[in-house]
C-alpha cells in the first residue's frame, strides 16, 4: 500500500517538474552593465515577452536624462536558442535579436531586465515599474 502512494507521488512530482520545465523557454542570455555611480533606486521593469514569429525588439529603459545607470541586468530566454542582448548607446533601450537557424522563432521570448540608478525621473509614465529605495546595492 504504501509502495503505490510512493509511487502515484513519485509520478505526480515528475510530471509537475516536466510541465514547470515546459512552460518557460530554456535558452537564456543574461547580459550586465556596470558602472561607477552611486545609486540609491531599483527599478524592476515588468517581465515582457517578444512574440511567436518576431525576430527581434527594443525594450525602453527609464533610467535616462541624465545618464545614471549604476547597474542594469536584463535576462532574456528563448525556445531555438540563446537570443543575442545588449544595451544600446545611453542605456536608452535594450535590445534583443532571437537565433532560430529555421527562421520561424517558435513561441514567446521572456525578458527580465532591471537596473539600479540615483533617481526616479520618468517613472511617472511607466506605472508597472516596481521601484525601490535603499542605500545598499550590490
Amino acid at each position: 500500500m504504501i509502495v503505490k502512494y510512493s509511487l502515484v507521488f513519485v509520478m505526480l512530482f515528475c510530471i509537475f517538474g516536466l510541465d514547470a520545465k515546459l512552460s518557460s523557454p530554456p535558452h537564456c542570455t543574461q547580459v550586465t552593465k556596470d558602472s561607477d555611480f552611486i545609486s540609491r533606486y531599483k527599478m524592476n521593469y515588468p517581465e515582457a515577452y517578444i512574440h511567436p514569429g518576431q525576430k527581434e525588439a527594443f525594450q525602453k529603459l527609464y533610467c535616462i536624462n541624465p545618464a545614471a545607470v549604476n547597474k542594469g541586468v536584463s535576462v532574456v530566454c528563448d525556445w531555438a536558442a540563446p537570443p543575442q542582448v545588449q544595451f544600446t548607446m545611453g542605456d536608452e533601450y535594450m535590445h534583443v535579436i532571437r537565433q532560430d537557424p529555421t527562421g520561424r522563432y517558435p513561441g514567446n521570448a521572456v525578458i527580465k531586465t532591471y537596473q539600479i540608478c540615483n533617481h526616479t525621473k520618468h517613472l511617472h509614465l511607466q506605472s508597472d515599474i516596481v521601484v525601490t529605495e535603499t542605500d545598499d546595492f550590490e
